[in-house]
């Protein structure tokens, strides 16, 4: 087990407070909610309308199989996936299946449109190893308003390995979801999205947090070992996670499933769309929060944690696990460099260009190993953080500026954050599938104000 530092600058300042950033709001707990399983090899994902209430007030949502987000689903590797995904919203969206390996066609991107009235019904098999992966939609233009308003949820794949393993697996027990979200209330307690300029710019900061759509909610624990997959499904915020009594935890996956070796770690640091797996062990009866911290905003007690006096299942806290990285020759693999630049108010480029759906930037062959070089080259006032995001596969992290990457960068990935001024290489196997595949900036206003790309595989 590697013990880390997390170096990023992360300084804390003052946020817009719209309703009352970090404020009480004079409101009870209740308990963390836990979104429903679904599991099968049919599956049916509703698009609906909804509502959801907090202290503060009530807010029109989107949601899928309810008013607020959506179910786990979990399947194991090997399974033939059907899953129907209708669409009852008064206008066209769609299903991405973010980290997932799936032919193009199912990929869920933009060019996969689900209309308003119509019926999507994607078939493939899952071929991956087990990791913790989400869904979200992916329209082109309107990606941040439809995940803002609700639109996300897990999807979890299992295999005999990750099965096999002496760690909490039981959902909703000892194993729970983790789904960090920012919103922005407005003075009557409801969603507030309508983003002007520095928000497209330095990204859509809310003044609260929900935890699987709750605010400020609470789990009562027995004392014992506890798995938390955490996620970042905000639109643009940069968190900072870790416990109010600042803990250490042990890390044991990434985005794409297990990492070689564990690591003990006392926070995280997550752009939009990253994902960990963290063993944490309560020992003594009491209460602690998980804190939220935003990057350039404020600090939230998003989660509180009641150990109780009855003693639960303790689990160690295994050091290794397995992991094939992708392997790559810097002499022999293509190459390719993005350059991420942020150009004037609400201008975003990849290599100097805007997306455009009629173009192809690049072709690939199929069953090939790339090197990518990722490049944030933002300056003075355009110095602003952004996020990678590569469909169909995960990398590998070569190298972050130069350096070996963090140990929480040494497993399976399919997005990085990428601070200004940071120049960061991966490695890519494209294999099994042909088509038209995306890549983007996951701060959904930076993707939605053009900072995306599409490639070809042949």
């Amino acid at each position: 087990m590697k013990k880390i530092a997390v170096l990023l600058y992360f300084s804390m300042a003052a946020s817009v407070v719209l309703w009352g950033a970090g404020s009480q709001g004079g409101a009870e707990s209740s308990v963390l909610p836990v979104p429903p399983l679904l599991e099968g090899e049919k599956l049916r994902l509703v698009m609906q309308e909804g509502t959801l209430t907090l202290p503060m007030g009530t807010s029109k949502t989107m949601g899928f199989n309810g008013d607020y987000l959506g179910p786990t689903i979990r399947v194991s590797n090997g399974d033939q996936v059907d899953i129907e995904v209708q669409n009852t919203l008064k206008e066209d969206s769609t299903v991405h299946w973010h980290g997932l390996h799936v032919p193009a066609e199912y990929d869920g991107g933009p060019h996969q449109i689900v209309e308003a009235g119509s019926t999507w019904n994607p078939k493939f098999t899952i071929d991956q190893k087990a990791a913790t992966l989400w869904y979200h939609p992916h329209l082109l233009g309107k990606t941040a308003e439809h995940v803002y308003n609700g639109m996300a949820g897990l999807f979890y794949i299992e295999d005999d390995y990750s099965k096999s393993l002496p760690i909490p697996q039981e959902y909703g027990i000892d194993d729970f979801p983790l789904v960090l979200q920012d919103r922005r209330l407005d003075k009557n307690g409801e969603f507030a999205y309508n983003p002007g300029g520095r928000d497209i710019m330095a990204g859509y900061t809310g003044n609260i947090i929900l935890v699987n759509g709750a605010y400020e909610p609470y789990l009562d624990l027995k004392k014992g070992t506890y798995r938390f997959r955490v996620i970042n499904g905000s639109n643009s915020s940069i968190f900072r996670v870790r416990f109010s009594d600042e803990r250490n935890f042990t890390v044991i996956a990434s985005d794409g499933g297990f990492l070689p070796e564990s690591a003990e770690a006392s926070e995280l640091i997550m752009s939009p769309g990253e994902r960990y797996e963290i063993l944490v062990d309560f020992t003594t009866q009491g209460t602690l929060s998980l804190v939220t911290d935003i990057y350039g905003g404020d600090s939230f007690k998003s989660l509180d944690f009641n150990i109780l006096k009855e003693e639960g299942t303790y689990y160690p806290h295994p050091e290794s696990f397995e992991y094939t990285p992708v392997v790559y020759d810097e002499s022999v693999n293509i190459k390719r460099n993005f350059r991420m630049e942020t150009r004037g108010m609400g201008g975003f480029t990849i290599n100097g260009k805007s997306m455009d759906m009629n173009r192809i930037d690049f072709t690939l062959d199929k069953n090939n190993t790339e090197i990518w070089t990722i490049e944030n080259v933002g300056m003075g006032m355009m110095n602003i953080p952004h996020s990678f995001h590569v469909h169909d596969v995960q990398f590998s992290v070569i190298s972050v500026n130069g350096r070996e990457p963090d140990p929480l960068y040494s497993g399976p990935k399919d997005t990085v954050l990428v601070m200004p001024g940071d120049k960061i290489k991966i490695a890519l196997r494209f294999e099994d599938y042909t088509g038209i595949y995306m890549y983007h900036c996951h701060f959904l206003e930076h993707e939605d104000s053009g900072m995306m790309g599409q490639f070809l595989i042949e």
